[in-house]
């Protein structure tokens, strides 16, 4: 049950607003798939806005969420989300300084054209799309893929205060959850359907880009991908998103081209974004990892590491895969990562 309201939060000896204190991370640890943290808190080292609560139905509440099959309930926010359209950079956290100096220009660019830039808060391409926006004094939107206990990576607690006071952290996860193989998957389908467009820069062909890109996709949002060199292993997901009709993105103006052309929800400028039709169960056609998904789930509900073991997909594809079936409405997660087909 989501309830509006501030999370716990602490009061600052320096000033006298409310602030929220980021944990310190020492040591981030991966086991049987998950990372856990193990911190301490350091309620003076680093403060941000009081965070909050928002559930469906607040005027708060992002409406362009509400396409989801699957809406988060409850948002848990750092800030404030601002209202306009925007633009979804999403890429490697292993790019190359090129890589990310070409995204630095691309979100300022955008962000002096009034696009809000909206990405996952990753280190990488995601940083990079964060900085560039902010440098160019814009806002930006983070959706991490915790909760504000465990807010990862440590490097970025710098700029996650930045982006709290200049836009907003958004998670649909509690405080007290930690970032696991499946977090990061589920929060890239809010950054999908939050975004005018998604453009993809330095995507490998496992990247988790990928996700954010096959689900804007079928939820009808413009893509773009930025190309790289031939034969180059770290473009080969940005490649084939290009071989597959995305929009090549060398420029902020092929952005821009793409929010202008895409329809009433995107057309430049906005005071605020309404939302687009979702591609409907009839009109997806499944992949072929989808369709063995589909063969496996009945009307009982199964456990998505049955999912994993029955197909022997890797979990990656699998929750990919899970997250596009949901948007679509072939299945429904009956709750604890529990799925039955549906009818």
């Amino acid at each position: 049950m989501c309830s509006n309201g501030p999370l716990i939060t602490v009061e600052s000896k320096k000033t006298d607003l409310t602030v929220a204190a980021i944990p310190t991370i020492n040591h981030v640890a991966i086991k049987n798939g998950q990372m856990t943290n193990r911190y301490h808190e350091n309620k003076t080292k680093r403060v941000i806005g009081s965070a909050s609560k928002i559930s469906i139905g607040h005027p708060d509440y992002p409406s362009e969420l509400q396409q989801l099959t699957d809406s988060p309930k409850c948002l848990y926010v750092l800030g404030r989300i601002p209202v306009g359209p925007m633009v979804a950079i999403v890429g490697s956290r292993a790019a190359d300084p090129a890589a990310k100096r070409f995204v630095l220009g691309l979100a300022a660019d955008l962000t002096a054209h009034g696009l809000v830039v909206i990405s996952g808060g990753a280190e990488g391409i995601d940083t990079a799309a964060h900085q560039g926006a902010l440098e160019a004094g814009g806002v930006t939107v983070a959706i991490i893929g915790s909760g504000f206990d465990f807010m990862y990576p440590k490097a970025n607690a710098s700029l996650f205060e930045k982006i709290a006071t200049r836009g907003a952290l958004v998670t649909e996860f509690a405080p007290e959850q930690p970032p696991t193989k499946w977090t990061f998957p589920r929060r890239n389908r809010l950054v999908a359907a939050m975004a005018g467009a998604v453009v993809v820069s330095q995507a490998g062909e496992t990247s988790g880009a990928l996700i954010t890109a096959r689900i804007a996709k079928n939820l009808g949002i413009p893509l773009g991908a930025v190309p790289g060199p031939a034969g180059d292993a770290r473009y080969r997901g940005s490649h084939q998103l290009l071989r597959s009709g995305a929009s090549l993105v060398e420029s902020a103006e092929d952005v821009l081209s793409i929010v202008a052309h895409a329809g009433p929800r995107n057309q430049m400028p906005l005071p605020g974004l309404a939302s687009h039709p979702q591609k409907t169960a009839s009109q997806h056609v499944p992949t072929p990892e989808e369709v063995k998904i589909l063969d496996i789930l009945g009307s009982g509900p199964i456990h998505i590491d049955e999912i994993i073991t029955a197909t022997g997909l890797s979990p990656g594809k699998v929750t990919a895969a899970v997250l596009s079936l949901e948007i679509v409405g072939f299945v429904e997660d009956q709750g604890g990562k529990r799925y039955v087909k549906l009818d």
